[in-house]
């Protein structure tokens, strides 16, 4: 009985392992360029999803990007409640671990190390919090159904970003609204101050943070990013860096990863332009914070997000 209780058991764990493993690798964006030594860690994950016949409700009454005024990443400050409605908060067995954004309301963006060996079914996203340690307030939560990556590597961080679908629509709210994704692939953002946003360190090896923190940072030229003290070939085309690389003091850090990299838009809405993936610690000179470029990505965030229902403003 004892042999059989412990055959059961392994063959439970190879059964959760083999499902941690099932996340969907999608074709790689055609603009990346892995080098041949620099494959995903943990191999190829699976074949494309079919199409889908889930179709999204037509025309979605709703205005992405838009910031509630009224209502610590290093060196930052808190947010006002609800300021950023797109803000997601992904929680591995109940234990908060890194965040994302609202795109439409069925899938959230977030950064690929973020679920990459992990048992995806078990990622929950919460929505609409400012104080993730209140337990007065529930959050509108789902669970992920499929989480969908490119060709990631662990090696280098090159193509940091996932897509995660959700197990039912999100309301859109004035609490819960997506952001907006850019519309100019061509878009560098150089010069531009940018706000990073999350729940995580306020310091390195520190403990993230209660109450969600922005900070804002000003978008570096891949040029002067790799004349940090990063090696060129740590940053390729498919990054952005921003932040003050000689003093450091204002950065994004450990619990951040996944979120958003905002910028604001001729309108007064605000668009992503990146998300938080790595860097040498946190805040330190001459290391500036590292972002997946989101507009390397568009094509491919849209093509695997059709069944979800963006903004007609999106369009």
């Amino acid at each position: 009985m004892a042999e059989f209780l412990s055959l059961w058991k392994i063959s439970v764990l190879f059964l959760c392992w083999v499902l941690a493993s099932e996340i969907v690798r999608t074709q790689k964006p055609e603009q990346t360029h892995l080098k041949k030594n620099f494959g995903p860690k943990f191999g190829n994950f699976g074949n494309r999803p079919p199409p889908r016949h889930d179709t999204p409700p037509s025309p979605c009454h709703c205005t992405c990007g838009e910031k509630n005024d009224n209502s610590r990443i290093v060196g930052g400050k808190p947010t006002n409640e609800n300021e950023f409605p797109w803000m997601a908060r992904l929680s591995y067995f109940n234990r908060f671990y890194c965040g994302g954004m609202l795109i439409n309301d069925r899938y959230v963006l977030t950064a690929a190390h973020c679920v990459k060996g992990f048992m995806w079914f078990m990622i929950r996203v919460s929505f609409g919090e400012h104080d993730r340690c209140n337990d007065k307030k529930q959050p509108e939560s789902r669970f992920v159904l499929r989480a969908i990556a490119g060709a990631f590597s662990f090696l280098n961080f090159d193509n940091d970003i996932a897509l995660l679908r959700l197990n039912d629509r999100v309301p859109i709210t004035q609490f819960i609204k997506p952001i907006c994704l850019p519309k100019n692939k061509d878009m560098l953002y150089h010069g531009a101050i940018a706000t990073a946003s999350g729940w995580g360190t306020l310091k390195e090896e520190g403990k993230p943070t209660c109450i969600l923190q922005k900070v804002e940072v000003p978008v570096l030229t891949n040029e002067v990013c790799r004349s940090t003290n990063y090696t060129a070939k740590m940053i390729s085309d498919n990054m952005l860096c921003a932040g003050y690389p000689e003093e450091g003091k204002k950065d994004s850090c450990q619990g951040d990863s996944g979120g958003p990299l905002i910028t604001k838009k001729a309108d007064g809405r605000y668009e992503l332009i990146g998300v938080v993936s790595w860097g040498n610690g946190c805040a330190r000179p001459g290391y500036p914070g590292v972002y997946t470029r989101v507009t390397r990505y568009l094509d491919w965030i849209l093509e695997n997000s059709s069944d979800g229902c963006f903004c007609q403003d999106q369009d």
